[in-house]
C-alpha cells in the first residue's frame, strides 16, 4: 500500500511544515463496528503539542490526548489498520486517500482552509482568577501554585464565587457603565470571597472598583488588610464591625456570605436601605424560624422529624426573604451556589433592583399566608423592613 504510505507521510510534513489543520478518517473496515469515525487536531496542553483524537461512535464520541510520539503511533496505527479513507487538510493542499479493495487512491485539491486554527484545548475553562498571589498568602495555594491538599473544596467555591459574579454582572449592564463601582462584603471573615471578587473585577473584567469587608474579629481585619497591602489591592480595605449596626453609605453591590441565621437579614436590610444594584446572599443557619414552627396543617408532619423541620425552616426562611426582596423593588432568585458535597449551606439568594414599582400587597400577602401555615409570628426581615 504504497499510496497510504505517501498519505501517511503528507500528514507527518504537514504537522512538520506546521500548515496542520485537521486529518479525518473514515470508513472503518470493520463494519460492525460501533466506530464511524476518527477527527484528529493540534492542541496545546500545558504548553506542549498534543494530538486530541475524537473517535465518533454510533452514539458517542470520546476524546483522548496524546503526546506527539505516541500520538503518531496511534493515528498510524488507524490509518493501516481501521480506516479506508482519509482527509488531511493543510493551509498548503488538501489530501485524500482511499482504499478500495486492492485499489488504492491518493490525490490533492486547493486548500480548504487558508490559516491555521488556534490551537486551544476544547476544554480550556476561562479563566476567571487572574492573580494568584493572594492565594498563596490566605494559604489557599501553595508557593508553587498548587492548591492545598485541605483547601481543595474552598478553591471550587472561589471559583464558583467569581463565575456567579461574572453572570450578575452581566446582567447588570449598568454597573459596568459606573466610574467606580461600590462594593461591601458584610462579615468577611478571613475574605477569601472578597480577595477573589477584587481580583475579578479589576484584573478580569477590567472594571474600576472599591471593595470594603467589615469583619467583627480585629485579628482577621489586621490580616485581611495585610495581604491586601503585599497583593497590591489598593482599593481593597477592610473594616472592623458587626453587620447589625454598621452604617453603609450608598453602595452597588453588597454581599453576605454565611452570615449566621439573622445576620443574613441584617445584611440584607442593610442593602436595601443603601440602594444596592445587587445584594447577594449565602445564607447560614435559620433558627429564628425555626423556634417559631407550629403548623396548623398537614404540613405539620414535617416538623415531627428533627432534620426535616430543619430543612423545612431553611426553605421557609429563605422564600420569606426572596418575597421581602421582590416587595422591596427587586428581583429575586434562589440557586444552588456550590455542591453539597463541598458544603450544606449551599443556597444563594441574589436581588438585582428594578426600576418599576413592586406589588407590596401581593408579596405580603403571600408571606402573610406562608406564616399561617407554619405557624410564624414574625419574620426577622419583616420586621426590619417594617413593610
Amino acid at each position: 500500500m504504497l499510496k497510504q504510505q505517501e498519505f501517511i507521510k503528507d500528514f507527518k510534513e504537514s504537522i512538520e511544515k506546521d500548515n496542520f489543520v485537521r486529518l479525518t478518517l473514515s470508513r472503518n473496515i470493520d463494519k460492525t463496528s460501533a466506530l464511524r469515525k476518527a477527527i484528529i487536531k493540534l492542541v496545546i496542553i500545558k504548553k506542549k503539542l498534543h494530538f486530541s483524537i475524537v473517535s465518533r461512535h454510533n452514539t458517542n464520541d470520546i476524546t483522548k490526548n496524546y503526546g506527539l510520539n505516541d500520538g503518531y503511533k496511534v493515528i498510524e496505527n488507524l490509518m493501516e489498520n481501521t480506516f479506508l479513507n482519509g482527509a488531511l487538510f493543510t493551509t498548503e493542499k488538501d489530501w485524500f486517500y482511499e482504499l478500495n479493495g486492492k485499489k488504492e487512491n491518493r490525490y490533492a485539491n486547493k486548500p480548504t482552509f487558508m490559516e491555521i486554527p488556534a490551537r486551544v484545548h476544547d476544554k480550556q475553562k476561562p479563566k476567571r482568577i487572574v492573580d494568584t498571589f493572594y492565594l498563596v498568602q490566605l494559604g489557599i495555594l501553595d508557593k508553587k501554585g498548587k492548591v492545598q491538599k485541605d483547601k481543595g473544596a474552598k478553591y471550587k467555591q472561589i471559583k464558583k464565587f467569581v463565575e456567579v459574579i461574572e453572570s450578575l454582572l452581566k446582567k447588570t449592564p449598568n454597573l459596568s457603565s459606573k466610574e467606580t463601582i461600590n462594593i461591601y462584603d458584610m462579615g468577611s471573615g478571613k475574605g477569601y470571597l472578597t480577595f477573589a471578587l477584587y481580583d475579578f473585577i479589576t484584573n478580569n473584567a477590567q472594571l474600576n472598583a472599591k471593595v470594603t469587608g467589615v469583619e467583627a474579629r480585629p485579628e482577621l481585619v489586621s490580616f485581611s488588610n495585610e495581604v491586601a497591602k503585599t497583593s497590591k489591592f489598593d482599593n481593597l480595605t477592610f473594616e472592623v464591625g458587626f453587620i447589625s449596626n454598621f452604617t453603609l453609605p450608598k453602595i452597588d453591590i453588597l454581599i453576605a456570605l454565611h452570615a449566621c441565621d439573622t445576620a443574613t437579614d441584617d445584611a440584607i436590610h442593610k442593602g436595601i436601605q443603601s440602594g444596592a444594584a445587587l445584594i447577594i446572599c449565602a445564607p447560614c443557619c435559620h433558627k429564628q424560624i425555626r423556634k417559631q414552627f407550629e403548623a396548623a396543617t398537614p404540613l405539620d408532619a414535617i416538623t415531627n422529624f428533627g432534620i426535616l423541620k430543619e430543612r423545612q425552616a431553611e426553605v421557609v426562611t429563605d422564600t420569606i426573604r426572596a418575597l421581602l426582596l421582590e416587595a422591596s423593588g427587586y428581583k429575586a432568585s434562589v440557586f444552588e451556589f456550590i455542591s453539597t458535597e463541598h458544603t450544606g449551606k449551599n443556597v444563594m439568594i441574589v436581588g438585582q433592583k428594578v426600576d418599576k414599582p413592586a406589588d407590596k400587597k401581593m408579596y405580603l400577602s403571600k408571606i402573610a399566608a406562608l406564616k399561617k401555615s407554619f405557624g410564624i409570628k414574625s419574620h426577622y426581615l419583616e420586621r426590619l423592613l417594617d413593610l
